[in-house]
């Protein structure tokens, strides 16, 4: 990935009370998008609450365990907040010309967002965009339903990726809960996961044939590629992040790692389960610590 730094001011975020004053645009269902929302008002049928960059539409059920507390019209960000723990999920679906942040979506768990600095541009630990030079997001659902939050975020082709691959639309679809006081993530789709190397972290690997193997990065550790074959669990030890760990069925997973001080962040990379193999769609289950020191 080449991600290219464009800096300009962030933009001030305002709150979902404020959502009325938008522009009216079609909604997803018939009715009002000018009301103004309550973070924990239920919307049981989605609405579009933004129509560019991305159409990005939003639902809540009643009496659901996340809430949206922030949405950003003008940095085209939305902030979701699990309401016993105050776990926050924030979900960016732009590029980063316009405040420096790129898609995709970043945990919180205690310790501040899981996102660091990438080619000048502050980037999610999950990311999505897989050519940066011409992927954008296009359409983003967000619906909280009970114990879920469901965040899906498509554009682009999968020929952008893999010539001959195909139109079919690439997406990542992310269904995030909180259970015994522990984030968990099932993913499905391609995107990538950035931990931080500063100061170091460590990744230990359990491949499909049952051996292992294990990478320190840091922020000396020299530019490289590495691709291992048949993961089927990844176990991250990241001094920023804290510790994370994930199940997958992804059939070539690629460490891509450059020592430039513009970047604080590594990749674990899916592009290549596609690639190099032709698999699709990788299928993810994380759970984050509940201590993120």
């Amino acid at each position: 990935m080449n991600l290219r730094a464009r800096l300009i001011t962030l933009s001030t975020l305002v709150t979902l009370s404020t959502l009325g004053a938008m522009a009216a645009v079609a909604p997803a269902v018939a009715g009002p998008q000018d009301r103004k929302l309550s973070p924990s008002a239920a919307v049981p049928e989605p609405i579009v609450v933004d129509a560019a960059p991305a159409r990005v539409t939003y639902s809540r059920q009643a009496k659901s365990q996340w809430q949206l507390t922030k949405f950003d019209p003008v940095g085209n960000s939305i902030l979701a907040t699990h309401r016993s723990s105050g776990i926050t999920i924030a979900i960016d679906y732009d590029d980063p010309a316009d405040d420096r942040h790129a898609s995709g979506i970043s945990p919180d768990t205690g310790c501040g967002p899981m996102e660091g600095e990438f080619w000048g541009s502050v980037t999610p630990l999950l990311y999505p965009i897989l050519e940066p030079e011409k992927h954008v997001i296009e359409r983003v659902r967000v619906e909280i339903d009970g114990a879920e939050l469901h965040v899906r975020m498509s554009g682009g082709a999968y020929d952008m990726v893999s010539p001959g691959a195909g139109d079919e639309t690439l997406f990542m679809n992310a269904v995030l809960t909180v259970e015994q006081g522990q984030l968990r993530a099932r993913t499905r789709g391609l995107h990538y996961v950035l931990p931080s190397k500063d100061p170091g972290t460590t990744v230990d690997l359990t491949l499909a044939d049952g051996s292992k193997l294990s990478r320190t990065f840091t922020m000396a550790t020299p530019t490289g590629r590495e691709y291992v074959d048949n993961v089927r669990a990844v176990r991250v030890a990241d001094g920023r992040y804290g510790n994370f760990s994930w199940k997958t069925d992804i059939q070539r997973l690629q460490f891509d790692l450059n020592t430039n001080p513009l970047l604080n962040v590594f990749e674990i990379d899916a592009d290549h389960a596609l690639k190099d193999r032709g698999q699709r769609v990788v299928t993810n289950n994380f759970t984050f610590a509940a201590d993120c020191r």
